[in-house]
């Protein structure tokens, strides 16, 4: 069923159940509708007041941040886990649980954490604790690529943590965001089904120093707050859970008042409807335009310059993303401060790409395609069929390329096709997304190896300044520059996920880096 039809169908069925009960019927709950009340699982008998916040959470995974799998119960995580660090509004790394990070060497640096920080059982979080956290997100499928730049961490002697990276990182402050749980703590995450249902319990989930602990009353569970917290305290102290099966059916759940919240990261490239108020989480997905530089039309740069001033990044955003993405003009976030974006604005310049084209030598015209030599500037676009926004975004592309005279045919390929075909470099042009660690890192797009570097330069200079502002021995500008001279890609944008909220919550968000409870405080 398509996911846009929950919103219809939840109201249809809001006013048959409504008439239903007038005769004795009872709304059904199941694999219906994927949620499934029971013992440690709240099911509201009525409306929510506008004090109440339930959040719906996986029944048949753990609680435990190294052993989940599922997205919900990695976002409720957030509320009972702490990292080193945090990403704020601007990308930078903000010191939670750290006290400060300092660089002894370009690959050795200590770690100082914050006195009197303690875990929910009352234990003060030591060096101890941060190895063993270290060790068990190294080894995790949700956190290991963002520590892939930190080879090992030690604890040192006066309390500190050394971490020892097997690259420079410039920015590794923002990879330490990896949830502190005491030493030893994850031992027990065995997945087995507790009486009541659920997969996680007390004893398989990791204490955390967060704002909110995990608590069973009464046969449910749910967040409480923990007033050990250093933090403002929250006007929601108790935040009940609620389980489902299917995460399809959240929209259809969120309309029945199961709960009052759910998110979706958008990667299925279609925005859910629902009669809910929503708000924009910033995420860390680039999407960029990518050329095969080797061989072809675009081993010339001013032609890459070309492709960049004719493309309408603003409108690819409001028609194609639907306005969940944020226009950029560097390889980086529009809001991220290592660079002042407006020195680099890459504007829809029509006039400039037609001179750009025109120098290239594409001056001759013939039924609406420029020509050199009797050589068509006729491009084959590769792009995933299995994501709309993508699809979209080609056509639109292809359409505004078009306008200046070059032409473009559409592959639409699987997945795995798209996947086999960048790594052969069987393209011209092909639209990717990639998502960067929380530093920010490049690496995937300009260093040997890296996931998505297939057709793009990685030996010119913005390969070799990339590594070298790692190092600190170049300037965020300097790379600028140099990328800005080979354009090896066009940066397009960073995708937004959305997050659904009921009408009767009053959540006003500031929106931080993939983090959908920055401020929980003031919510109610």
């Amino acid at each position: 069923m398509c996911r846009k039809m929950y919103a219809g169908i939840a109201l249809l069925l809001g006013i048959l159940c409504l008439l239903g009960s007038l005769s004795g019927c009872k709304r059904r709950t199941g694999p219906e509708d994927g949620t499934e009340p029971s013992t440690g699982t709240p099911s509201p008998a009525g409306p929510a007041s506008a004090q109440t916040l339930t959040l719906p959470f996986a029944k048949r995974d753990l609680l435990n941040p190294y052993l989940a799998v599922s997205r919900l119960n990695l976002e409720i995580a957030q509320l009972v886990y702490e990292g080193l660090f945090t990403l704020d509004e601007h990308y930078a790394a903000e010191a939670i649980l750290a006290q400060e990070i300092r660089r002894e060497t370009t690959l050795r640096w200590v770690l100082t954490l914050k006195s009197g920080r303690v875990f929910h059982t009352g234990a003060p979080v030591t060096a101890a604790d941060v190895v063993y956290s270290f060790q068990k997100a190294k080894a995790s499928q949700t956190y290991k690529e963002r520590l892939a730049s930190v080879a090992s961490a030690g604890a040192l002697p006066d309390g500190t943590v050394q971490l020892n990276l097997s690259r420079a990182n410039a920015n590794v402050a923002a990879c330490l965001d990896f949830p502190v749980i005491p030493a030893g703590s994850s031992e027990q995450g065995k997945l087995s089904a507790a009486e009541n249902g659920v997969f996680f319990n007390l004893q398989t989930t990791p204490p955390g120093t967060g704002r909110y602990r995990l608590a069973l009353k009464e046969g449910n569970y749910s967040l409480s707050y923990d007033k050990a917290h250093p933090g403002e305290a929250p006007r929601l102290t108790e935040i009940q859970l609620y389980g489902v099966s299917d995460t399809a059916a959240l929209p259809y759940g969120l309309e029945m008042g199961n709960f009052q919240f759910f998110y979706d990261d958008l990667s299925s490239g279609e925005v859910v409807r629902v009669g809910a108020s929503t708000a924009h989480i910033p995420t860390t997905n680039f999407l960029y335009l990518c050329f095969r530089f080797n061989r072809g039309v675009f081993t010339d740069a001013k032609l890459r310059q070309a492709v960049a001033a004719c493309l309408n990044k603003q409108a690819l955003v409001s028609e194609c993303w639907h306005g969940y993405a944020r226009v950029t003009d560097t390889p980086f976030p529009p809001e991220w401060e290592g660079v002042n974006a407006k020195e680099y604005a890459q504007p829809y310049d029509p006039a400039a790409a037609r001179k750009l084209l025109d120098d290239c030598g594409w001056k001759t015209v013939e039924n609406g395609v420029r020509t050199k030599g009797g050589r068509q500037l006729a491009l084959t676009m590769i792009v995933s069929k299995d994501n709309a926004f993508r699809r979209a975004a080609a056509k639109s592309i292809r359409s505004q390329l078009a306008e200046f005279g070059i032409g473009v045919t559409i592959k639409e390929l699987s997945l795995e096709e798209l996947r086999q075909q960048v790594q052969l470099w069987n393209f011209d042009i092909y639209l990717g997304e990639v998502k960067l660690t929380p530093d920010l890192s490049l690496a995937p797009l300009l260093q040997a190896g890296g996931a998505a570097a297939a057709g793009i330069n990685i030996w010119g200079r913005v390969g070799s300044y990339y590594g070298q502002m790692q190092q600190g021995l170049v300037t965020p500008a300097q790379f600028m520059e140099a990328f800005r001279e080979e354009t090896p890609f066009v940066p397009l944008a960073y995708r937004d996920g959305m997050a659904a909220v009921s009408r009767r919550l009053h959540a006003a968000f500031s929106p931080r880096p993939d983090n959908l409870f920055a401020d929980i405080v003031s919510w109610y």
